[in-house]
């Protein structure tokens, strides 16, 4: 294993400190499951998610471009 520096904010090194009292294990043990279970959680999924549905909804019923026709639609009752 190698050994190396990490600088931690206050209150995460404070929780690690509590984690490895609560477990009765070292620092390092707790860090580095932390580590592993992020680093695992923020790996890619193997397949790609699935297409979102489309579906058809006629023509659109003003310009996106033209804000004043938005706007003439929206206040419309």
């Amino acid at each position: 294993m190698k050994r190396t520096t990490l600088v931690l904010e206050e209150g995460l090194l404070d929780g690690v400190r509590r984690e490895a009292r609560r477990r009765d294990c070292d620092l390092s043990t707790v860090v580095n499951e932390c580590l592993r279970a992020g680093l695992h959680r923020r790996r890619p999924a193997g397949d790609p998610p699935p297409p979102l549905p489309v579906f058809a909804m006629g023509r659109p019923r003003a310009n996106l471009a033209d804000r004043d026709a938005l706007e003439a639609l929206m206040d419309a009752p």
